[in-house]
């Protein structure tokens, strides 16, 4: 069944509980990979995140790594969340074909289309990278190893900054 099937019959909440913002981090030259995930509830605040290196060999993938681990985490309760990702390929992705997928994100897509089939009360839209600077900053500190472990505190506090 196409995307677009899928996305028409579950729209996005229109009020969310939690908004979830994921991002993957790659650099090309180590091959190093992680990623962040930051959780807010309905007002803003933020109340949980992952994060954590992957093993993978590009940056679109570490970016559905991201995306399915943000997934997944949405799917542990049935609280209306809208999941962002500054990966606009995937997210387009999403609504096509699987014969259109990006070969190095296929099992990661099928996952997630598999978990959107279950959990209705779950979205993923585009977000640009000016609005997923946190999502960015956990998951390229995790991959530089430079995350402290009070993160999500840290981003509390300064997040209107990032």
């Amino acid at each position: 069944m196409p995307r677009d099937n899928l996305l028409q019959s579950s729209p996005p909440p229109s009020n969310p509980i939690k908004r979830i913002h994921c991002d993957g981090s790659f650099d090309n030259d180590s091959h190093e990979a992680a990623i962040g995930i930051v959780i807010t509830n309905a007002h803003g605040q933020i109340c949980d995140g992952r994060a954590g290196r992957v093993i993978c060999s590009s940056p679109i993938e570490a970016e559905a790594h991201a995306l399915l681990e943000a997934c997944s985490l949405a799917k542990l309760d049935s609280s209306s969340t809208i999941i962002f990702s500054n990966c606009k390929s995937l997210v387009d992705a999403l609504s096509g074909e699987p014969s259109s997928w990006p070969w190095r994100c296929f099992a990661h897509l099928s996952s997630i289309v598999h978990i959107l089939r279950e959990a209705n009360w779950i979205s993923i839209k585009f977000v640009n990278r000016q609005h997923n600077k946190n999502a960015d900053w956990v998951a390229r500190n995790a991959r530089l190893n430079t995350l402290p472990p009070n993160w999500t505190t840290i981003l509390s506090i300064v997040s209107p900054l990032l």
